[in-house]
């Protein structure tokens, strides 16, 4: 909404599983303010964040001066079959969609290792319908996610998925359909603020190095409206949203102090 992505009213009116509306939840715990929201009052944005990656904490980097964050693009994969009970039906007779998984599975991952080493393939959740274990799947849905950091080549790795699931379809009894739910382009953060966040790692003296973000983050959204860069310290083992995400003391503080001289040396 900052950032003119989504309007006011589309926020207030997203609901969670439950049905519940983050306007009215909002209101309820009396956060739902009323300031207008004038991005122009702001002279850039700098963001602390863990790396929810292992490479600082491989390299035995502190600090991260993240210049861009990776382009992703997000899809849904249906493959249409014939559900039919497990035993009377002969195998020659199925139209089985998980037959198909193997071969798509292998397409999409060779689409990464054609693009690497900065390319990111991921297939994070695969479901069987009705998931029955005496029946022949009628449905296999299964989740897509790639990313690169330059544009043109996650472009380009959108055309071959299209390709290789028109092939799967084309070849196969069973049919299989694409659709794309998301897309995030790849985003190149300011140079006043990325040299800004260098300066104050040079100074601190802390080990550093220059990254590109693989997740994405509120920054992106920022940086469409106010130079934006962020600052990564490591996390262990690179793990993120998950109960064994850890940082150290130590780590907490150096990213506060380049954020601090950050902040008051930008220009």
């Amino acid at each position: 909404v900052f950032a003119g992505e989504f309007t006011l009213d589309y926020a207030y009116q997203r609901e969670d599983k439950e049905g519940l509306t983050l306007g009215n939840e909002l209101e309820k715990i009396g956060y739902k303010g009323k300031d207008i929201i004038n991005p122009s009052e702001f002279y850039a944005s700098l963001e602390l964040h863990i790396e929810q990656g292992p490479i600082l904490e491989k390299e035995e980097k502190t600090i991260g001066i993240v210049t861009g964050v990776q382009g992703i693009r997000w899809y849904e994969i249906t493959i249409v079959g014939n559900e039919c009970h497990a035993g009377p039906t002969p195998m020659s007779y199925r139209t089985d969609p998980v037959m198909i998984l193997p071969k798509l599975i292998k397409k999409l991952y060779e689409i990464g290792e054609q693009y690497a080493p900065d390319s990111r393939i991921t297939i994070g959740s695969i479901n069987t319908q009705p998931g029955v274990t005496n029946t022949v799947p009628g449905t296999v849905d299964l989740t897509l996610d790639i990313r690169n950091p330059d544009q043109n080549i996650l472009d380009q790795m959108h055309l071959e998925v299209q390709e290789v699931i028109r092939k799967c379809d084309h070849d196969s009894n069973a049919s299989v359909h694409l659709h794309e739910v998301w897309h995030s382009p790849s985003v190149r953060f300011a140079p006043i603020c990325i040299d800004a966040v260098q300066v104050a790692a040079e100074v601190s003296g802390y080990p550093h190095r220059k990254l590109v973000s693989g997740a994405g983050h509120d920054s992106v959204y920022i940086s469409k409206v106010v130079p934006t860069s962020m600052i990564f310290i490591p996390c262990k083992d690179g793990l993120s949203h998950n109960e064994s995400e850890s940082i150290e003391k130590e780590h907490a503080i150096a990213g506060t102090n380049v954020m601090l001289n950050a902040v008051l040396n930008i220009k």
